[in-house]
């Protein structure tokens, strides 16, 4: 019997909902529960109410780690978005050899967070000196070596810039494909009309791919909120907590303190960061876009 017409999305979309359900949504609702708990692991759960959401109040470390986040993300929107606009927009003027520029920027994108963390730890390293290092000690400027990731002031940057550059390849790619997507009519049109290069950019290519632009935002946004590999494998949070991010945060007092009961909490306040900064901005875009059409 054959299905009916108006049956077959919810036929295909049916595999991606049961996976979707299994590794997000029953996770969620398991961290929810056991928000409500003290529980070590290995004990009993005792219930404790609200007890955890509240404590999140008087941790002053973890409110270091929210701004350390919020600084993380802002970088991240900066240079993954940023630099990868600008280096599309370089690609597409490269007649020859645009095709290897591409995968050259391309290949941190696919080599896993762990050899590109600690490939940067060989370069950055202080103690033993790193490449960096080494180099500056070659030329005869050992007095001027810079600890990269030991720094109270400079670890955080250096970090997140590492984060970008793994990503911003990605980017690239996204807004190539997006500019060549553009109609070439309307880009012969404005040459015709006597607008330089400049000009195409700037009031044709780009405000025709602005929700792509507006996407891309959200998906640094998203992912970079809930960062975790990169920082805790080149740092594990330190110096002190200068580093320190909240999924960083919520893995060690979940595994480290084994307070699985916080841990949890904290997961939920990740998931609802998440959730409120990028309504936050799809707003702001929609309010945005209803002004420009008035």
């Amino acid at each position: 019997m054959r299905l009916h017409k108006k049956s077959e999305p919810f036929l295909f979309l049916l595999l991606p909902m049961v996976v979707y359900i299994a590794v997000v949504s029953i996770p969620i609702i398991f961290s929810v529960y056991y928000s409500f708990m003290d529980w070590n692991g290995i004990s009993d759960m005792t219930f404790v109410g609200f007890r955890n959401y509240a404590k999140m109040f008087q941790d002053e470390n973890l409110w270091i780690c929210m701004i350390n986040n919020l600084k993380y993300t802002v970088i991240n929107v900066v240079y993954q978005v940023g630099i990868g606009l600008l280096m599309a927009i370089l690609v597409e003027r490269i007649s020859k050899g645009n095709n290897l520029i591409r995968v050259l920027f391309f290949t941190p994108v696919i080599v896993s967070s762990m050899a590109m963390s600690q490939t940067f730890k060989k370069l950055l390293g202080i103690n033993p000196d790193g490449v960096m290092n080494a180099l500056l000690e070659a030329v005869g400027l050992g007095d001027h070596k810079v600890a990269f990731l030991a720094s109270m002031e400079i670890t955080l940057y250096v970090v997140a810039i590492v984060e970008a550059y793994k990503f911003s390849g990605l980017y690239l790619v996204v807004f190539h494909s997006a500019f060549t997507s553009v109609d070439t009519e309307v880009l012969e049109a404005a040459r015709i009309d006597g607008a330089n290069g400049f000009q195409v950019y700037t009031r044709i290519k780009l405000p025709l791919i602005k929700g792509i632009i507006i996407s891309s935002v959200i998906l640094v946004i998203n992912g970079t909120l809930k960062a975790f590999e990169v920082p805790f494998i080149l740092t594990n949070g330190g110096p002190g907590y200068t580093s320190e991010l909240a999924a960083t945060y919520m893995y060690k007092m979940s595994f480290n303190n084994m307070d699985y009961g916080y841990g949890s909490a904290l997961s939920i306040l990740i998931v609802f960061e998440c959730v409120v900064i990028i309504g936050i901005i799809m707003k702001l875009t929609q309010r945005a876009e209803k002004g420009g059409k008035k």
